[in-house]
């Protein structure tokens, strides 16, 4: 088996679970595929079904595998610009899986169509020893490590490469800023209703302010995010909880919807930031840093930034984390919404981020 299966559309995607049959795999996928069953539905930010297919291997003998397919049948899916973050997996899975060191899982289909659905069918990583990361329990220095490590493998591989840049959607924000994320995340209508939730009290007093979180957050993606360099691939939200373990240790990324060309800096930020709790941060920041910046330089990039260059970037891109406190209910479970914005708000406030790009304080 290749890397990355052949991805060409050949078939209409299933908009229902019920079109997910035996028939719809074989016609996708590059596979004799001669029974499947589904094991299992989880509703969030995407659908996420577990299968289990009998491919048909040349002997003639059958081998059943667990795949897991990620689409879109939520009743957000394309209502907030959720079509888009779709599409941007399966163009990721289709022009980088497996490249440029991002070591994700085996793809055997990924399209979008006209209509705004997307689907993507992935080998299962638990049959790996893969432990995923929780989004309510922060993680240790030594695992945010590790998480470090895998982005300075991508990133080096990537490093101020004119790929990057060249690509219109990689180049213009990739989903976040094509389905204008921004918008929906500080509509006044979801401010106003979400800020009566819970994790809005781990807010800080001072960042409860819609006018200037919407302020920092432009700042960010215009003069940080998308206007500085060096820049590399970006995995574009990279929250601890899109991260999982090998029994190795190595660490990998998941959901790659996000993907686009950013300032090398936004992962480690959004990753420090949401994985740890606040005095281990504050104890371990500069170390972690360190790490990857170390790392950066063992996997090929020459003269890499300093850390007081990537200090400042931990500092502004504490931002995006800041954005938990709008996200959807169904997307993600409140508690894990209130552990990284109460993350969120301690970093705001040690790092003085609102400052720092406002007023360059």
């Amino acid at each position: 088996m290749s890397e990355t299966a052949e991805l060409e559309r050949q078939v209409a995607i299933p908009t229902s679970v019920e079109q997910m049959t035996t028939e719809w795999f074989n016609s996708a996928l590059k596979e004799k595929i001669v029974g499947s069953r589904i094991l299992e539905v989880i509703h969030g930010t995407a659908t996420k079904v577990k299968v289990e297919l009998d491919f048909e291997l040349d002997d003639g003998t059958v081998e059943p595998r667990v795949c897991w397919i990620k689409t879109g049948l939520e009743p957000h899916s394309k209502k907030i610009g959720s079509e888009k973050v779709y599409a941007g997996e399966t163009f990721f899975y289709r022009n980088f899986g497996q490249k440029y060191e991002t070591r994700t899982p085996y793809c055997y289909y990924a399209d979008s169509d006209d209509e705004g659905n997307s689907l993507i069918v992935l080998d299962d990583l638990c049959k790996i020893g893969a432990k995923f990361c929780e989004p309510a329990e922060a993680g240790t220095s030594e695992v945010i490590a590790a998480g470090l490590e895998a982005m300075a493998r991508y990133h080096a591989a990537t490093w101020m490469n004119a790929e990057m840049r060249a690509d219109p959607w990689m180049n213009s924000g990739g989903s976040f800023d094509n389905a204008d994320c921004l918008a929906w995340i500080y509509n006044q209508e979801h401010w106003d209703e979400y800020s009566l939730r819970p994790r809005f009290q781990k807010l800080d007093p001072s960042l409860r302010d819609h006018d200037m979180l919407l302020a920092a957050h432009t700042v960010l993606r215009r003069d940080w995010v998308r206007g500085k360099e060096p820049f590399a691939m970006s995995h574009g939200d990279a929250h601890f909880g899109q991260m999982y373990i090998l029994p190795s240790g190595e660490a990998r990324m998941l959901d790659w919807q996000c993907v686009q060309t950013g300032y090398y800096m936004t992962d480690p930020a959004n990753l420090i930031v949401s994985g740890m709790n606040p005095a281990d941060r504050r104890a371990t920041d500069k170390d972690l840093l360190k790490h990857y910046l170390g790392k950066l330089a063992e996997f090929g990039v020459e003269n890499p930034p300093s850390l007081e260059d990537a200090f400042q970037g931990l500092r502004a891109g504490t931002m995006h984390q800041l954005s938990w406190v709008m996200c959807l209910v169904a997307m993600q479970p409140e508690e894990n919404c209130a552990a990284i914005a109460e993350r969120a708000s301690h970093a705001a406030i040690d790092y003085n981020t609102i400052g720092w790009l406002l007023r360059g304080e």
